[in-house]
């Protein structure tokens, strides 16, 4: 692993992972949390149905909703009231905002902790231009000053707890990581999550431990999340040994691996091995998932659910023309008569694992 910041890792310390001895309950502001290892927000797909369907597993802590732009929340566009939706069981939940105007994040704050939500999360991590060009996302790590008035003021106007995600920086050159976690503490935010990679890398070359651990040295007491090519028990692990992060939030590895926070909380919690899912298991995941979405979208679940097809297809060993078939099927009749193909067939294909199949923008970043 190259690092930006110095020092590379040395082979022992990419590929030695201890087991965790028993911790404390972390808390971020007023809010306990009932594990070290948070869902990471991915647009699209970290929906109400897919974060209640990882939570009846077991080991989730925090979950945050996908990136919300103030402007449509304030205005209740139908899209952002969707992104928001939550429940009862979706505890703990954070809901993140974006704008370039500081005005903004402030109102729709104060309307969400009006509207009962517990916990806010500032975006200054997405790559896509179409965000940076608001002056929103990782555009806000190029102004340190503009950045940190923006937080305060957020942060003074409602009394739940905020809290901010980052990239290491906007390109190799300006890695503003530290120096905002230092000032954005200062300034009362409850904990930072940094994503290991600069806006510029978008999300190619691997995620950099040494500048996690470089934002990690530069606050006193507000927890760091780690963030960034998490997809195993031993990815968690490393990360947190390797840059002493408070917790972890995982992204795209979660999609890959719904059992992975239950794993981790084997491990951790219990001190056992991980436990890997049955076949049954699995395949009662993708029926419980496109269950709770049909009950907050109905009939057009058969189109959203229609992402996953890829996904799902690798994840289970489902033979091609059953994958097809979840790209295409119009009906709930439809989808549980391929799930009993599936439950009879499952297998016959050899289950490969892509990242490839959670979509992230491809190309060069300037074109995002």
């Amino acid at each position: 692993m190259n690092s930006v910041w110095g020092t590379p890792l040395t082979p022992a310390e990419q590929t030695s992972v201890p087991l965790a001895v028993t911790e404390p309950p972390l808390t971020i502001g007023s809010r306990t949390m009932p594990s070290r290892y948070f869902l990471a927000p991915l647009a699209g797909y970290t929906h109400l149905a897919f974060r209640t369907a990882l939570r009846e597993l077991g080991g989730l802590g925090l979950a945050t909703t996908d990136l919300v732009q103030a402007t449509m929340l304030l205005s209740g566009r139908r899209k952002s009231m969707e992104l928001i939706t939550t429940s009862p069981a979706d505890r703990p939940l954070s809901v993140q905002i974006f704008s370039g105007r500081p005005e903004e994040l402030v109102r729709a704050a104060k309307w969400l902790e009006d509207a009962g939500y517990e916990g806010i999360d500032l975006n200054m991590g997405c790559p896509m231009a179409k965000v940076n060009g608001q002056g929103g996302g990782a555009r806000l790590m190029c102004d340190t000053s503009g950045a940190t008035r923006l937080v305060a003021g957020v942060v003074n106007a409602v009394r739940i707890p905020v809290t901010v995600k980052m990239r290491l920086g906007w390109d190799a050159d300006n890695l503003t990581a530290p120096a905002l976690a230092r000032a954005f503490e200062q300034e009362g935010v409850s904990a930072v999550t940094v994503h290991g990679r600069t806006r510029q890398q978008g999300f190619h070359g691997g995620v950099d431990l040494d500048g996690i651990a470089a934002t990690v040295d530069a606050v006193e007491s507000i927890p760091i999340v780690g963030n960034g090519d998490v997809r195993t028990v031993e990815d968690a692990q490393r990360m947190r040994t390797v840059t002493g992060c408070a917790a972890v939030a995982i992204g795209r590895g979660a999609m890959l691996d719904p059992w992975l926070f239950r794993k981790l909380q084997d491990v951790v919690e219990r001190g056992q091995s991980p436990r890997e899912p049955t076949s049954d298991e699995q395949i009662d995941f993708l029926v419980r998932h496109f269950t709770l979405m049909t009950e907050q979208h109905g009939d057009y679940s058969c189109t959203l659910f229609r992402k996953f097809a890829g996904w799902y297809g690798a994840r289970l060993g489902v033979p091609e023309d059953l994958e097809d078939r979840l790209r295409r099927f119009t009906s709930a009749d439809e989808f549980h008569a391929i799930v009993e193909q599936i439950r009879e067939r499952h297998g016959e294909r050899e289950s490969t694992i892509a990242t490839a199949l959670v979509k992230v923008p491809n190309g060069p970043v300037e074109r995002w």
